[in-house]
Order: structure tokens, then C-alpha cells, then sequence
């Protein structure tokens, strides 16, 4: 073990300070792609605070309410299921608040990555009300006119390509490699598993899935899914939830990467599959997972997944997997979109496994 953080004591303490814009390439919230469409990123305050044994996490945290505590977004509270223990409970207030947790350093090549996940409160994909928001939610500026309300979710546990922080949700498909995360939703547009069939359904869907570097994907939402359903993984673009979670219920989610393969699992009690242990597998390399060489040998062997292209709104500084790219782990929960999703959850138990020499 190599660290890990059980959420016993309170979070040190933060404070906001005027956003400063990170420059996190093109599709962040002043990049390429918004400046084109002649979006300004709207005036916001953001703190980073470091957190564990030593510093090896980071909390970070956005809001555009002014005044507001970094203890309202990210704070460590009694656990529902066992008032002895306790657990951190992110929280957005408002769809334009977001928190994430993230290492405070790159992973290595070899690591196992596990955390308790419960009591998730983002929405429930239910025709016909507020899908957990207080009110009517816009998605600008970068969005303007959309209704938030239509999407709900957070993150379990994913792998991107790039330092995690918060930004609109557009940065965020552009850095995924792996990811288990819910968007309640409606109408549906994804498939859950019920055990016998696919049924479309926005409700409560957990997604395990891969990006596919194959395929250049769209600027709004980046490289198409490689979806984990059925006990396979599904044709590419299929977008395809494994089960449905409940709501007052604890889980544990694990990414486990041993050179350019991943390994993610889910285990918990499932709406379809009861208590149940969904596991999946794949040769990162073979597949082509987006951006998944960590390293300059890893980058040898990933020539044919190369794309020097690139989106037109960018430009061809910003090619989608340039040649010799290397491009680190890092993982990350929590809500990260600061245009979109309103609720809290609760984690527990973070452990970061590495490999003896």
C-alpha cells in the first residue's frame, strides 16, 4: 500500500480566491474552442487545498457564489451507514459549484487505485421533474440557453490524461482514459442492462467504460465510448450502463492498471444484478484506449493510434493524439463540471496500491 486515506479528521482548511482561468488547453473554460464560439468564462473563485498523509491528495474546489466556504463543497461528515465512522462528502450546491479529489501527483505505470463510493444524491433520470436541481439551471455561458436540469451525475473514479480540476464539462470528455461515473438523465439516450435485456433509461445508470483513440469523436463530447454491459465490452459509440445503483447504498469502485492494461471493477448491491461484482479488462495498447501511453516505451508501441488531426475550431496546434505523446495518470472523483449536476456523495476509504520492484 502505498497510501491511503480513511476521512477520520477534518479537511485542512481553504479559502477562495478569484478564478484565474487555467489554461488547460484547448477545450478548458477560456480555451481555443470557447474563445471561437466567443465565450467569456464568467467571474468565479476557486481554491486548492491539500489533504492526507503528507499532502497526497488535493481537494479542489470552484463556485461562482460569493462568500461561500470551501467547507460547503468538501467536508468530512458521520458516514449514514455506521455514525462511527465518517466519510467526505462532496457537495454542489448549485450546478456552477464543483469539487473534485485528485492525487497530488501523477500515478505510476503500476497502481491500484479503490474507493468507497455511497449515498449518491445527484438526480434520477424521472421524466417530469427537476432531476435533483432546486430550480431551472442554465449551462452557460459556455452553453447558453441549455437546460442543465436534463443532466445529473458525478464521478466515481476515473483516469485522465491531464491534472483534474474543475471546468465546463467539455474539458473533461477530452481527458478521460477509463472511467466509472451516473448522469441521471432525460429523455435516454443510453441503455442499462437489466439482466436480460437493454431497456433505455436515464435512471441512476452506472457506466464503466474505455475511450476509443481509434475514432476522432466530437468536440462536445470527445472520443466515443468503449462501454462495459452484458459481461463484454460493447460495439464502439454503444453507450451502455452495466446496472442501475441505489441511492442509500455503499459500493466500492477499483481501477487497477498494470502497464498499458486496465482493469476496473464495481462491487455493491445493484438495482438488476443484486449484490453483485461487475469486472472488466482491457489491453489498453490493443484497443487503442485514448491517450493511454504513460511513457516513452508505451509511445513506441502506440504508433497506429496516432491522429496528427484535428478539430477545425482548434486548430492544428492541438492535434487529437499526436505521434510520440505521453500523457500520465491521474485519477479523480467528484463533480468536476461547473455548468452542470447539483447534490452530494459520499467516499470513503481511498487506497493507492503500487507494485514492488
Amino acid at each position: 500500500m502505498a497510501a491511503a486515506e480513511r476521512f477520520e479528521a477534518a479537511l485542512p482548511g481553504g479559502a477562495f480566491a478569484p478564478d484565474p482561468v487555467p489554461d488547460d488547453g484547448p477545450f478548458s473554460d477560456g480555451g481555443a474552442f470557447f474563445a471561437s464560439r466567443n465565450v467569456t468564462p464568467p467571474a468565479a473563485f476557486r481554491a486548492s487545498t491539500p489533504a492526507g498523509a503528507g499532502g497526497w491528495l488535493t481537494v479542489e474546489s470552484y463556485t461562482r457564489r460569493a462568500g461561500a466556504s470551501t467547507r460547503d463543497l468538501a467536508e468530512v461528515v458521520p458516514d449514514p451507514a455506521d455514525p462511527a465512522n465518517h466519510a467526505l462528502r462532496i457537495t454542489s450546491r448549485a450546478h456552477t459549484d464543483a469539487t473534485v479529489l485528485r492525487p497530488s501527483a501523477p500515478l505510476p505505470a503500476r497502481y491500484r487505485i479503490s474507493v468507497r463510493v455511497g449515498f449518491p444524491s445527484f438526480g434520477d433520470g424521472v421524466a417530469g421533474g427537476l432531476n435533483g436541481y432546486d430550480g431551472p439551471a442554465d449551462a452557460g455561458p459556455w452553453w447558453p440557453g441549455e437546460d442543465a436540469t436534463r443532466q445529473n451525475g458525478f464521478y466515481w473514479l476515473t483516469i485522465l490524461d491531464r491534472l483534474p480540476r474543475p471546468h465546463v464539462n467539455t474539458w473533461i470528455h477530452h481527458h478521460r482514459k477509463v472511467v466509472v461515473d451516473s448522469d441521471n438523465h432525460y429523455p435516454p439516450w443510453m441503455e442499462i442492462w437489466d439482466g436480460g435485456r437493454f431497456v433505455w433509461s436515464g435512471e441512476h445508470p452506472v457506466m464503466l467504460f474505455a475511450l476509443d483513440g481509434t475514432q476522432p469523436g466530437a468536440e462536445r463530447t470527445g472520443p466515443p465510448f468503449l462501454s462495459y454491459s452484458d459481461g463484454a465490452w460493447q460495439p464502439s459509440g454503444a453507450i451502455r450502463a452495466v446496472d442501475a445503483y441505489l441511492p442509500d447504498t455503499w459500493y466500492r469502485v477499483t481501477i487497477e492498471r498494470d502497464g498499458p492494461r486496465y482493469t476496473v471493477e464495481v462491487s455493491g448491491r445493484f438495482r438488476y444484478g443484486g449484490e453483485q461484482t461487475y469486472r472488466a479488462t482491457i489491453d489498453a495498447a490493443a484497443a487503442c484506449v485514448f491517450h493511454y501511453p504513460v511513457d516513452a516505451a508505451e509511445a513506441a508501441g502506440a504508433a497506429r493510434c496516432v491522429d496528427e488531426g484535428a478539430f477545425a475550431s482548434v486548430g492544428p496546434a492541438y492535434p487529437r493524439w499526436p505521434a510520440g505523446g505521453v500523457w500520465p495518470d491521474w485519477f479523480m472523483l467528484g463533480d468536476p463540471h461547473v455548468n452542470y449536476y447539483e447534490g452530494s456523495v459520499l467516499y470513503d476509504d481511498l487506497v493507492l496500491e503500487t507494485w514492488r520492484d
